[in-house]
């Protein structure tokens, strides 16, 4: 019996070993390498993309992570410009008899699934700066695919060089990057539909609850296209002049923001077809604007890049100051003042127009958001790791890399760059002459006279009467005394800045993220 008995175990031990061995062999001849979309939903100057189209097993995929999507500082403004994004790109693959695979998991999971029942050789994919949950990710994943002898290609894409330890000879490098040709669009129809059984149905995921933003974009490399041609050949004319105006630049601006930080067009794409039209424009020895704004929005395009890669470089940026020394400044926040800010109701009309413009279109200039985050910061002493996380999910180009490099700029913690507080009744007075912004997005202040319009609570009495605004019921009170408050913010702020080993630190910042042409010796 007993023998009988260990034949059977023994039988039943060859026969498990040899369905392992044959989903092996049947793997074997599934093996497959993926091409991962993440920030990059275009087909054109998409090297990763045109890399994997010459290897013979080929499959696309995107995965909508809840992991991602259920942080702070994601909202539902994003997925719609993300749903455009990855609707366009399947579209495209489907058009040319190609397909994309669309997953609702996390992107480990994903992988998990797909190795259960293939064998990946590789995966390709371009760099990306995101925020510290993708980083995190990242760092899973490369552990995962080195368990599971899978061969991770990542890509240089825009002008963000990856694993750089300092910034010497970094603007050369950008130029390089950016005068390589464009990639072309490789051939999409032998990219295979994936076999799996994965929910693509959103679920589990909890965007954050943000008031219902103006859909002025759609997303997709389409849409991107047209924003450039746009912009190159008609609205793009008086960019310098009125880019700092909260009105006039919703028009001036190239608003390719969003387009970028999802990859539905890439910085060289903009950059060499900004160089052809200054060419154009050069032959015909055009005088009239265009040239000098060109050249300023071609510079901006170096900016651009230029913050992304101080995150790249620091990942903790999103949360840390870049000079530790700063640690302690903004310890605790007035609630009262961080709500009424995001309400805007501070009592000051520029700050109060803008938020209210932001959150209604889900964009505002560089000078109006500066403002904002400097008023948060300075006058209102709120920690920029506070407003940064409520202000991304209203950036519907919410880019981490300026983003966070930009809230600590704003709010005197990087150590090397000037304090510059940004005044608003200044602001006001010199981008909104004729109070037409403030009217239209304070209307309470609509019969407010022009001479009131900066400090409608120096308004008597009878003039709050007479214009039907009370202050303190119609329109609210100023927050805080304007002068008082930034004279106290710059004194607490020089008072770290004056310290040794805040200058100490700061040194180390600057020869970690400061540009050089040139070898830091």
């Amino acid at each position: 019996m007993r023998s009988t008995l260990s034949m059977g175990h023994m039988g039943s031990h060859c026969f498990i070993s040899h369905v392992r061995a044959l989903s092996k062999l049947v793997q074997r001849f599934n093996m497959i390498d993926i091409m991962w979309f993440r920030r990059d939903l275009r087909v054109s100057d998409n090297i990763a993309l045109f890399e994997i189209s010459k290897l013979p097993s080929i499959a696309a995929i995107f995965t909508y992570d809840n992991q991602i999507m259920n942080e702070p500082d994601f909202s539902f403004s994003h997925k719609g410009f993300i749903d455009d994004s990855v609707s366009q790109l399947e579209e495209k693959f489907l058009s040319y008899g190609g397909h994309l695979n669309i997953y609702n998991l996390p992107s480990l999971k994903v992988f998990e699934s797909i190795q259960k029942k293939y064998d990946i050789k590789n995966v390709y994919s371009n760099h990306e700066t995101g925020n510290w949950v993708t980083f995190n990710r990242d760092k899973i994943l490369q552990k995962y695919f080195r368990k599971n002898k899978i061969k991770w290609m990542r890509f240089q894409t825009n002008g963000v060089i990856p694993d750089l330890k300092n910034r010497d000879g970094w603007s050369g490098k950008w130029n390089i990057q950016m005068n390589l040709p464009i990639v072309q669009q490789p051939n999409l129809n032998r990219f295979k539909k994936l076999s799996l059984t994965i929910n693509r149905d959103i679920a589990d995921i909890h965007f954050a609850k943000i008031r219902s933003i103006r859909k002025d974009y759609t997303g997709g490399e389409t849409s991107a296209r047209s924003a450039l041609e746009l912009f190159l050949n008609k609205n793009g004319q008086h960019y310098s002049k009125n880019i700092s105006s909260p009105s006039l630049s919703k028009n001036s601006c190239s608003r390719l923001g969003p387009f970028l930080t999802y990859g539905n067009i890439s910085v060289r794409q903009i950059f060499q077809a900004t160089k052809k039209r200054q060419a154009y424009l050069r032959e015909l020895k055009v005088r009239d604007g265009w040239l000098k704004s060109l050249s300023s929005f071609s510079s901006r395009l170096r900016w651009h890049c230029h913050f992304i890669q101080k995150l790249d470089m620091q990942p903790n940026l999103e949360f840390t100051n870049m000079v530790r020394a700063f640690d302690n400044l903004r310890t605790n926040t007035n609630e009262d003042y961080f709500t009424r800010w995001k309400n805007g109701e501070v009592g000051y009309p520029m700050v109060d127009a803008c938020m209210r413009f932001l959150k209604t279109n889900g964009w505002i200039n560089f000078r109006m958001r500066a403002m904002l985050v400097s008023f948060a910061s300075y006058n209102l002493w709120i920690d920029w790791r506070k407003s940064s996380k409520f202000l991304s999910k209203y950036f519907i180009d919410y880019e981490p890399g300026i983003h966070y490099n930009q809230f600590q700029m704003q709010s005197g913690v990087t150590g090397m760059n000037a304090l510059r507080i940004y005044n608003p009744i200044k602001q006001q007075r010199d981008h909104d002459q004729d109070g037409s912004f403030v009217k239209k997005w304070c209307p309470e202040l609509q019969s407010v006279p022009l001479e009131y319009l900066q400090y409608p609570h120096l308004m008597s009495e009878a003039r709050q009467k007479k214009s039907g605004c009370i202050i303190g019921k119609s329109y609210p009170n100023p927050v805080v005394d304007l002068k008082i408050s930034s004279l106290k913010a710059r004194k607490l702020i020089y008072d770290v800045k004056g310290k040794k080993h805040t200058k100490e630190e700061s040194a180390i910042a600057l020869r970690l993220h400061g540009s050089r042409k040139k070898n830091n010796r």
